[in-house]
């Protein structure tokens, strides 16, 4: 799952992979905040890739919730393709002022906010490499699990 901060990636992805039974990842876990952004940015995708290929040779389905950027997609569909695993990409989509709006349970600071209109504008809400874009502020949380996981489906299939 991919998106600007507020989209709904941990929360929606946490909540998906709940209940398809799939093992969950939070790409931030795997983020080294004290290193410049493309030091991090690869040792955060190959945490992630390691971390989800010890998953997927358990059978298990995998989410991982991180914003993507065109490296991390090529990266991402390079090494889990030539290891025989199937990626769908996910973007999560929100406009900024529903992300921030106080209804959606969360508050950011006013540089956070400054970010996600930047991410969105820099196009995180709508990834060209995207097999699915979900609109996260048109329905309420479980509903818009739900069509996630309808949504999916089909995907998960190839």
């Amino acid at each position: 799952f991919s998106g600007p901060i507020g989209a709904g990636k941990t929360t929606l992805g946490r909540a998906v992979a709940l209940k398809l039974g799939a093992v969950f990842l939070d790409g931030d876990d795997f983020s080294r905040q004290d290193r410049p952004w493309y030091v991090s940015s690869l040792t955060t995708s190959r945490g992630i890739v390691d971390a989800a290929q010890t998953a997927l040779a358990h059978g298990s389905l995998v989410i991982v919730a991180y914003p993507l950027r065109c490296i991390n997609y090529v990266y991402f569909r390079r090494r889990l393709t030539n290891c025989g695993y199937a990626a769908v990409f996910v973007t999560l989509r929100a406009s900024p002022a529903s992300i921030v709006h106080a209804s959606r349970g969360r508050v950011f600071s006013a540089e956070e906010a400054a970010r996600i209109s930047e991410m969105v504008a820099e196009g995180y809400a709508s990834r060209p490499f995207s097999d699915l874009i979900v609109d996260t502020d048109r329905a309420g949380f479980y509903e818009t699990v739900d069509a996630i996981i309808r949504q999916l489906r089909p995907l998960l299939g190839r």
